[in-house]
């Protein structure tokens, strides 16, 4: 988000405003339109492990992985074990926080395949730390609910730290009892 946006998202309490306010985003919609074209996180292409930085379907659940509420400038060997997962192919859809922040990751994970999300909050930080903060060092994740078991299975004993936010939708975007609406005000 550029300086501008976050300066005006400062004053503002609101969070469907502040959603509102970012759906006009001219930079969110080029980044949008970028996903459309190569839906690949340019960060995990450049590792030699490309995979779609877009949900997948309906009803995959949705995780960070990594530290989301500080800052890691180091995060080897969180990105090397997601990259085990990758391969093992338990992993759907991963796509880094670091420049867009959890709501812009997610509407950006959404847009491709025109899909939504329902999210649970952090009581740990507000709601508008929680969904905007932009220096974000976690990794916005899907998986598959058939490999679900093995995905937890596999951070836990790798002692990655892994956040459940909840799960794809058709098209809703939803935090709590939050609407911020659909995905089509965000991308058309």
């Amino acid at each position: 988000m550029n300086d501008n946006f976050k300066k005006q998202i400062e004053n503002m309490e609101d969070l469907v405003e502040i959603t509102n306010m970012i759906s006009e985003s001219t930079e969110l919609r080029e980044r949008v339109a970028h996903y459309a074209k190569k839906p690949v996180d340019a960060q995990f292409e450049k590792e030699g492990h490309p995979i779609q930085m877009n949900f997948g379907k309906k009803g995959d659940t949705i995780y960070l992985i990594g530290e989301y509420r500080k800052h890691l400038k180091d995060k080897s060997t969180i990105n090397e074990i997601l990259y085990d997962a990758i391969s093992q192919k338990l992993v759907t859809s991963a796509h880094s926080l670091e420049k867009s922040g959890l709501f812009c990751g997610l509407i950006e994970a959404c847009s491709v395949k025109k899909l939504g999300f329902d999210i649970t909050g952090d009581a740990e930080m507000s709601d508008k730390e929680f969904l905007f903060r932009d220096k974000n060092s976690a990794i916005l994740v899907s998986v598959s609910s058939d490999k679900e078991g093995k995905f937890v299975d596999f951070f836990y004993n790798n002692l990655i730290p892994l956040t459940l936010l909840g799960h794809v939708t058709k098209g809703e975007l939803r935090m709590d009892d939050t609407s911020f609406g659909y995905i089509s005000d965000f991308i058309n």
